[in-house]
């Protein structure tokens, strides 16, 4: 199958995923990332804010927050199609929905991709290469490239998420770990 074809069965997949579903899988990832998060203790996560049915990882936030560790999330409001920047994300920060349907804080100040040690990727699909499969925007692609060389990243899915193999192009970047429930 192409990308496309993944994209689309993955996403019909992951419609179907109860709200009771969503929350026990992402209470077990984020206590699992808890744990891998300690092994890296110094710089700025980047993190995510879940729409739909993706693992939630409001919790590990709060985590993080409760720590003093500095947590970061995508911003892609504003910017040309296809760029995305880190934006410091703090406990009650207001938020805006962009046009993706996804929530991005408002007027936070932006974080160096240099200052990031660990990003927590969503993904459509993952493969046990630790390929990751997006939504096809290519946001996470440009992005990565930018960090230090001892950033870690860790792609964040439900278990039925990981494929045998995905289709993959010179440009994608596999993932240090995967974490799932």
């Amino acid at each position: 199958m192409d990308k496309k074809e993944v994209r689309r069965q993955m996403l019909s997949m992951r419609r179907l995923v109860t709200p009771e579903e969503q929350q026990k899988a992402s209470a077990i990832i984020c206590a699992r990332l808890w744990r891998r998060l300690e092994q890296y203790p110094s710089g700025v996560v980047l993190s995510y804010l879940a729409y739909g049915r993706e693992v939630d990882l409001t919790l590990l936030h709060e985590r993080l927050w409760q720590s003093g560790r500095q947590l970061a999330v995508p911003r892609t409001f504003g910017l040309v199609p296809g760029e995305m920047r880190a934006s410091l994300y703090r406990k009650g920060d207001e938020r805006i929905k962009v046009a993706l349907g996804v929530y991005e804080p408002l007027g936070t100040p932006e974080v160096n991709p240099a200052d990031i040690g660990v990003v927590l990727a969503p993904g459509v699909a993952f493969d046990v290469r630790l390929n990751r499969l997006g939504h096809g925007k290519g946001y996470y692609d440009r992005f990565l490239p930018k960090l230090s060389a001892g950033a870690r990243v860790i792609g964040i899915a439900y278990k039925w998420q990981v494929l045998p193999e995905l289709p993959v192009e010179q440009f994608d970047r596999p993932m240090d770990e995967l974490v799932t429930d």
